[in-house]
């Protein structure tokens, strides 16, 4: 994909879970994509040691978004819920039987999930992936077939994954999301491609000038970020920093500092809640001095406060106690079943 390595991982806004245990991952990936059942084999030996994920997910309108991060060497099997679902990884594949057919899904290769469908799926040791679900059945109407690797269809999901790093708050991701599943049931019901919004958001990638300021600003968010030491350092005049942002942005270097380090700040309540519940402490730690200032900033950006965050990932977590687990291996390679009963 041509854009600015501006997020660690797919969906950086809206993460909703980090974990090292696989049933947490695998019954909140089954309450997320309300699928009716999910089953994961884990290699828990080899070369590709433990079990490190990250789950985000975002629902607006009639389409769900779902950012996956996996690092362990897995299959899952399940059923689809009743929508389709579009696969689209960024890094790694996921090599797909469905039916007695075999279809591999890597980057640059979206493939389509039927609603209802029953599928067995390999992953890749480390895998970045993005999961669409459109609520609306226009694939079985539409004049356009959904393709397995349709080229077209990339160009969709690549414009909308340079926007997520540039969301300006929670509106604006609703907004976007929603643009999102409008192109794509024009595309699939009409067969009209909607490219007004595709140049300006790809182009980002092709200014290294810019890809370069994102780069200082997200390293150096722990301190004061210098804008003007961070134009110098990408080759431009604070000038053009300001204006390149706004034109392909919509944000100023303030702002996009400021989301930064809201996302941050979120990371941190989702990964050291247990060893650190007082919100305030996290947000120290990202600039953030006023408590009641950062519970209003952290809404407008994610559409809820700090301590829902909290509360909601207690209720994914506690949906984990379905989840049964088997060893499905030798006593010296560690492998296991983990089977989901959670309710979507």
């Amino acid at each position: 994909m041509r854009a600015c390595s501006t997020q660690f991982y797919v969906l950086e806004h809206y993460l909703r879970l980090a974990t090292k245990i696989p049933e947490d991952w695998l019954s909140s990936l089954q309450i997320m994509t309300r699928s009716p059942r999910l089953s994961m084999e884990v290699d828990l030996a080899g070369k590709h040691q433990g079990f490190c994920s990250r789950l985000a997910f975002l629902e607006a309108g009639g389409i769900n978004v779902c950012g996956v991060y996996l690092k362990s060497a897995s299959s899952i099997c399940g059923s689809n819920a009743s929508t389709s679902a579009i696969i689209f990884p960024l890094h790694g594949t996921v090599d797909f039987d469905i039916n007695g057919k075999h279809f591999v899904s890597a980057p640059g290769v979206p493939f389509i999930l039927d609603p209802d469908v029953e599928f067995c799926a390999r992953l890749s040791p480390e895998l970045h992936l993005l999961i669409v679900q459109l609520s609306q059945p226009t694939f079985l109407k539409g004049i356009r077939p959904p393709q397995h690797g349709d080229s077209e269809l990339v160009k969709l999901l690549e414009s909308y994954l340079v926007e997520t790093a540039f969301f300006r708050d929670h509106q604006h991701a609703n907004q976007r999301t929603c643009l999102l599943g409008n192109a794509l049931n024009n595309y699939f019901s009409e067969g009209r491609l909607e490219t007004r919004e595709l140049k300006n958001k790809v182009l980002i990638g092709t200014d290294r000038r810019l890809c370069q300021a994102f780069e200082l600003i997200n390293d150096n968010l722990k301190t004061t970020v210098d804008l003007e030491a961070i134009a110098k350092g990408s080759g431009l005049s604070l000038r053009n920093l300001y204006y390149l942002m706004r034109k392909y942005t919509g944000m100023t270097p303030y702002g996009y500092c400021q989301s930064r380090r809201l996302i941050k700040a979120r990371e941190s309540l989702i990964c050291h809640h247990s060893e650190n519940p007082v919100i305030a402490d996290h947000a120290l730690r990202q600039g953030f001095n006023h408590a009641g200032r950062f519970s209003s900033y952290y809404y407008d950006h994610f559409g809820e406060y700090p301590s829902e965050t909290l509360q909601n990932l207690t209720a994914l977590k506690q949906n984990a106690e379905k989840v049964l687990s088997v060893d499905a291996g030798a006593m010296k390679r560690k492998k296991y079943w983990y089977t989901s009963s959670a309710s979507p």
